[in-house]
């Protein structure tokens, strides 16, 4: 548990200080990794020296195969997270097309000294709102000369290191399992075609370790600090009444967690409130933590909602989860979950165990609360406040129902749960995968093309989620649109501004100046012969247009420079 406090202290300290050096300095540089550096150093070894050492628990036959298990699977995901194949730059999962290309971007981007609080890279006009803990950490990494593909394999598997400790001292093998696979009945199919693939990828209930835990870089932190502040938590007001974690590395987890992950930060709110509510004893050492916890942690939302620009898409919208496919859809995303935790409650309701009642309380209101209203734009996003309700409640499972039945019904139990998350999770990460999400050469040849642009300019580009200068750390006046709605960002107007300039239809001597493009790139397929915007090499692989002197106080007339600036391998 020392290790566990003291590398999660690090990691938070180190970014909170890169932050805040950030704005001290206007961005970030290699002499200011050094005291972020620092700071996570000191705070991870005040960490391990003032966190209470908690006995291991002795491992069984069962801990050590799902342990095994989520070692296995780990190595699987995050050595080809991001992967090389000749030319070409791969990802493993599907899942990750979008994703990947988006954290590229932010990592690159804070690593070219980006201005702290940043501008959105993805959108002119507007403040960043998105949890940039992760990606920032691996800018560090980069700035320090680090290479940004190894950069992300390594930091997934340490996160994914500290996952799986912290997922076994919080809920046991049985914990481990319903993490890794979690699941309804559709996996069943596989024991009739012989078939392994992911059948949960189009349903609701999708398998988290390849939905959220692979794609969603923030998890690989925010997971084991709320774990570990669960099990803190759990052991100071219902078990022992031993402080585990020291108050202020407390509040440093708990207060920095919106930076990783908002739904995180939302749902241990959720689960403080609950045991404030039933333990009486508790009240007076919680509202310590949360009066020293909240002006730091108000400070992170409001950093990471862009100052509340980003729209936060709440509303109510009961039945969302049938995806219009009636009740019939419970089962076969669910399987035998609901109804067993529905047997759990009722198990509990004539016990008097209160702190299953707390936590398995709590977490099932927020997960029935999650069915009916919609915290985010997409309302998939609710999963990511059900799964800590899954996680929360699994432990209590498996110690108050399934433990205590028969042999043969515990087998049958657990075989139903979990075979169709396994069958997922096998299909999602086979050898038959990878998918390509740029080539070398052409990011290189984009690479040489603007080396000498500042990394404040901003570019026109078709909206593509691959396109080069995303990849690359460029600031863009319009983004992939899946990544703009799903932000909460406002971003319709811009659009149709830059896809009306693009076809020719608007001036971009208009345009220009309202989008806060500096510049216009164009790769060879964007390029329309019916409006040719100038001379395109026709053997490039693109081309650059300044449009800085379409700006007010330039000179030209011309709705756009000519010539372009070419886009080839021809300085190789």
């Amino acid at each position: 548990m020392k290790w566990l406090a003291a590398g999660l202290a690090f990691v938070f300290a180190e970014i909170c200080t890169a932050i805040l050096l950030g704005f001290v300095f206007s961005g970030l540089s290699l002499p200011l990794v050094g005291p972020a550096l620092a700071a996570g150093a000191i705070a991870g070894l005040a960490a391990w020296r003032s966190t209470t050492d908690v006995a291991m628990p002795r491992a069984g036959r069962w801990d050590g195969i799902a342990l095994t298990a989520f070692g296995l699977v780990s190595l699987r995901a995050f050595l080809w997270l991001i992967y090389g194949r000749g030319n070409e730059i791969c990802v493993l999962s599907p899942n990750n097309l979008g994703d990947m290309s988006l954290h590229l971007n932010f990592i690159r981007y804070f690593a070219n000294g980006a201005p702290f609080w940043p501008e959105s890279p993805i959108l002119s006009g507007v403040p960043l709102s998105y949890p940039l803990g992760a990606d920032l950490f691996n800018s560090l990494i980069e700035i320090c000369g680090g290479d940004t593909m190894r950069g992300l394999v390594w930091t997934g598997l340490g996160g994914a290191a500290l996952t799986g400790y912290a997922l076994w001292r919080w809920g046991g093998a049985f914990g481990v399992a319903a993490f890794l696979c979690n699941g309804g009945l559709l996996g069943f199919v596989a024991l009739r075609t012989l078939q392994i693939e992911d059948f949960q990828r189009d349903v609701t209930w999708k398998n988290f370790f390849l939905s959220m835990f692979v794609t969603q870089r923030g998890l690989l932190f925010a997971l084991p600090a709320g774990l570990l502040l669960l099990y803190a938590w759990r052991e100071e007001f219902f078990r022992s009444g031993k402080r585990i974690l020291p108050v202020w590395l407390q509040i440093l987890l708990y207060a920095g967690l919106p930076l990783f992950n908002f739904h995180a930060f939302l749902f241990l709110s959720l689960i403080l409130a609950a045991i404030f509510v039933s333990r009486k004893a508790a009240r007076r050492g919680l509202l310590r933590l949360v009066a020293w916890a909240f002006v730091p942690a108000t400070v992170c939302v409001v950093l990471v909602t862009g100052f509340f620009s980003a729209s936060s898409g709440l509303r109510w919208m009961p039945g969302w989860i049938l995806d219009g496919k009636g009740w019939m859809a419970l089962l076969w995303n669910f399987g035998l979950t609901l109804p067993v935790v529905l047997a759990l409650t009722v198990v509990l309701a004539r016990s008097k165990d209160a702190e299953a009642r707390c936590f398995v309380g709590s977490a099932l209101i927020i997960f029935l609360m999650c069915c009916a209203v919609i915290f985010t734009p997409w309302e998939w996003d609710n999963m990511k406040l059900m799964m800590w309700s899954w996680l929360v409640i699994a432990p209590y499972l498996w110690t108050n129902l399934i433990a205590g039945l028969q042999l043969p019904a515990r087998a049958a139990l657990c075989f139903v749960l979990f075979f169709s998350g396994a069958v997922s999770l096998a299909g999602g990460l086979d050898t038959r995968h990878g998918y390509g999400i740029a080539r070398r050469s052409e990011l290189d040849a984009w690479r040489h093309a603007v080396a000498d642009i500042p990394p404040e300019g901003r570019f026109a580009i078709v909206p593509d989620y691959n396109h080069p200068l995303i990849l690359l750390g460029r600031k863009v006046v319009c983004g992939y649109e899946g990544h703009l709605w799903s932000h909460g960002l406002k971003f319709q107007d811009q659009l149709a501004l830059l896809q009306s300039s693009l076809d020719g239809t608007a001036d971009w001597r208009t345009s220009a100046p309202v989008l806060d493009a500096d510049w216009l790139a164009l790769r060879q397929r964007d390029y329309s012969p019916a409006k040719p915007p100038g001379d395109l090499p026709p053997a490039g692989l693109g081309a650059l247009y300044d449009l800085r002197q379409l700006k007010p106080g330039s000179d030209s007339q011309a709705p756009l420079p000519v010539p372009p600036r070419p886009v080839d391998s021809s300085w190789w």
